[in-house]
């Protein structure tokens, strides 16, 4: 009986250890899984990500415009087909400038709404600093965009990441869907990569990019004035997400070849380190040849681009 019972007693004790084992692997395994389930997304130093499989790299700066173009009428006509209503997310930077030629061909800036991967914690008329007040002299008083989910414009990071969040949450699912764990999907997110890989305002080895299941939107303290940030269980959520990188200049005669490499296909990155490489399954990756020269990737097509949506 007492060798039986030991017995019993380590049965299940190897049981357990397997079941853990099991537990660990599911954890890494879908740790970079695009977010459709309830599994929560993990970030830590230890995890790192096989090389992005969307990545599509075209001759020049104008194509790589056109491709972005394309994406996002075709994403704002899948949306409306459906459902009736587009939810976009912008950031600032070189996604304004690519944003600033299109001309909608179609009635659905009516149907959008408009809310911002990042914004400065700032008077958001002042066009020197303030994301929303670039982007209306640029392209959306042009487009006639009127839904536009916009920050308070203090100072205060950590009110106005909150204020801001509670607007989004103020929305109906009718025009920002949730999924299942409850959190935003919107239909297209166009997101810019820094040098440092930063993404939105989650910039490397800070707390905020470690944020996995709680928040929509975090403060943003790297900089003064602070920032808003969508969080990154948010960007990873988008049904569609495009990053784009073009143009060259004297000082940068590659663009950002090199932040796009680590981004994209180096397997020592880790998002704590180049939070842009947590977005590797999750988006589309849209290059030049020169912001692409520091991998070896064949030559794509802006249709082959915007059929990978």
């Amino acid at each position: 009986n007492i060798d039986k019972g030991i017995t019993n007693r380590i049965i299940q004790q190897t049981m357990n250890l397997k079941l853990l084992l099991l537990s660990c692997f599911a954890v890494g395994s879908h740790a970079f899984q695009a977010p459709r389930s309830t599994t929560p997304f993990i970030r830590t130093q230890q995890i790192y990500a096989a090389p992005a499989e969307k990545v599509h790299v075209l001759p020049t700066e104008s194509e790589v415009t056109q491709a972005v173009h394309q994406l996002v009428e075709s994403c704002a006509k899948q949306a409306i087909s459906k459902r009736g209503h587009f939810a976009l997310a912008i950031p600032g930077g070189s996604v304004l400038k690519v944003l600033s030629s299109l001309d909608p061909s179609d009635d659905w800036v009516s149907k959008t709404t408009l809310c911002f991967v990042n914004h400065k914690c700032v008077d958001i008329t002042d066009e020197s600093s303030a994301i929303e007040a670039q982007a209306r002299a640029k392209f959306l008083d042009r487009w006639g965009l009127t839904d536009i989910i916009s920050l308070n414009g203090s100072s205060d990071g950590k009110k106005e990441a909150d204020d801001y969040e509670s607007k989004m949450k103020a929305l109906p699912e009718s025009k920002l869907p949730r999924d299942e764990d409850g959190f935003p999907v919107f239909d297209l997110s166009l997101v810019g990569v820094g040098d440092d890989g930063h993404i939105g305002s989650l910039y490397p080895n800070r707390d905020e990019i470690d944020i996995v299941d709680g928040p929509w939107v975090t403060a943003a303290f790297q900089k003064d004035p602070p920032s808003i940030s969508l969080t990154l269980p948010v960007m990873q959520r988008a049904q569609t997400t495009v990053i784009s990188a073009a143009g060259q200049s004297v000082k940068y005669p590659n663009g950002k070849a090199g932040a796009m490499r680590l981004a994209i296909a180096d397997e020592a990155v880790t998002p704590k380190d180049f939070p842009a490489s947590a977005l590797r399954e999750c988006a589309i990756w849209i290059l030049d040849e020169a912001n692409a020269s520091e991998m070896e990737l064949d030559m794509s097509t802006v249709e082959k681009a915007v059929a990978d949506a």
